[in-house]
């Protein structure tokens, strides 16, 4: 009788996947996009080469996050800063980025709008319009697949000198500008379903934490508006991961949630802590990324959140735990493997 019972879900499986589907799966097309999970990397763009450096985050690339089916991806966008007049490199003004928020307004965005990790100096991915061009090559050859952004603002830029990279990537034309408009209880929004965001071919959703403002860049989300995230600052060794709401720290529920499920390395000199990402070899160690680990996380955040959709499952190194993540967000979202 179980063979019979499994050969008819495994059959049950193989005919969805032949219809259209959405992200994957028909289950998930008449879902509202709030009411939907994503496997999400964090700092997604923070890959070799080079490699061994200390503010890793990933293994491969963005195109192989893609291609093995991550669908949201955290970003940090940070001003490139140029070399000296005279040709030496201006490290004292990026020591000192690291510790303020840059406010001046860039003179040729494309060129100093950049992926780097709270400084350039630590690891440089080059003009976010690069990888907004691959991400979007993606986005064309898979029609029914919708993205998320998460972009952490640490220069402070204007949503306008973000919206230069978007254009010219030609990305911008797949992002989605709600027409609803802001609620004093930052929740309630009536989300379009992934199959109304595929047919309108707005399939991009880009949240930002600081200095959004959609009156000036439409499809650029101010972030605490519409999400909540868990804590992220998880210091190894890590037994129990929490799932109370830290940012933003008004405790007032939003539409998303982010499953932040990694962790760092912390050091504490003249008082002051130091976190940096874990290795991979400790990730392997700790099994942080293991079945078991994220489904412990997953039931700790159901005792706090009942059974709401955790939005975005987001981890370091994605790839180690046998696709783990994957595995999850399926579980969330009840849909078959």
């Amino acid at each position: 009788m179980l063979k019979r019972i499994l050969w008819f879900v495994a059959s049950a499986c193989t005919v969805l996947g032949q219809s259209e589907s959405c992200n994957g799966h028909v289950e998930l097309c008449a879902r509202p996009y709030n009411n939907v999970s994503f496997a999400c990397t964090h700092n997604s763009y923070s890959s070799p080469p080079p490699n061994a450096l200390p503010v890793l985050n990933q293994e491969n690339s963005i195109e192989q996050q893609l291609n093995d089916g991550i669908r949201a991806f955290m970003l940090d966008v940070v001003r490139n800063k140029p070399a000296a007049a005279d040709g030496t490199s201006n490290i004292l003004n990026t020591i000192a980025s690291w510790f303020s928020r840059a406010t001046e307004t860039a003179d040729d965005p494309l060129e100093s709008v950049h992926l780097c990790h709270e400084s350039c100096l630590l690891i440089d991915k080059g003009p976010l319009v690069d990888s907004l061009t691959v991400i979007r090559e993606f986005m064309d050859a898979n029609p029914r697949e919708v993205i998320t952004f998460i972009i952490e603002n640490v220069s402070g830029f204007s949503p306008t000198d973000l919206q230069p990279s978007f254009e010219q990537s030609g990305i911008a034309r797949y992002a989605f500008a709600p027409e609803f408009a802001s609620q004093p209880s930052h929740s309630g929004y009536k989300w379009p379903t992934l199959n109304e965001l595929i047919a309108r071919n707005t399939r991009l959703v880009v949240f930002m934490d600081d200095k959004a403002d959609v009156t000036l860049v439409p499809y650029i989300l101010p972030e605490w508006e519409y999400v909540v995230e868990i804590p992220y600052a998880n210091v190894n060794p890590v037994q129990e991961f929490p799932c109370n709401q830290d940012r933003p720290y008004d405790g007032v529920p939003r539409d998303l949630v982010v499953m932040n499920h990694f962790v760092y390395n912390r050091a504490t000199i003249a008082g002051e802590n130091i976190d940096t990402p874990i290795s991979a070899k400790q990730v392997e160690e700790h099994a942080y990324n293991s079945l078991e680990s994220l489904d412990k996380h997953w039931q700790t955040c159901r005792a706090v959140w009942g059974n709401r959709v955790l939005n975005f499952v987001t981890l370091d190194y994605y790839n180690i735990g046998d696709g783990a993540i994957f595995k999850l967000v399926d579980q969330i979202n009840g849909v078959c493997a």
